[in-house]
């Protein structure tokens, strides 16, 4: 393929990847974050300190990943988006 056909499918596969990823961020924003499980129920009824601190960490831990997978799929679809419009160049 040379550069000017390159240079003319870049721009319009930037913006479906990035419509993509959209989509994607959306979905992930509308499922439930992480819940506590039943065994972190258990371990605060019984009392267990040590479990439930391993459990809690467990859970704050998807939680942070959650954000973070989210976050980066809003990033990457505003840098494809960015770079679609900056690889379009215009009419010359």
């Amino acid at each position: 393929m040379t550069g000017a056909a390159m240079q003319r499918w870049l721009s319009p596969v930037c913006l479906v990847l990035c419509l993509a990823l959209l989509v994607t961020a959306f979905a992930l924003l509308a499922i439930d974050a992480p819940e506590p499980n039943v065994a972190l129920h258990r371990a605060r009824a019984a009392g267990d300190r040590a479990v439930e601190e391993v459990l809690e960490r467990e859970l704050m831990r998807r939680i942070w990943l959650r954000r973070a997978v989210i976050g980066a799929a809003f990033a990457a679809a505003v840098a494809l988006a960015a770079g679609a419009f900056l690889s379009a160049g215009g009419a010359r």
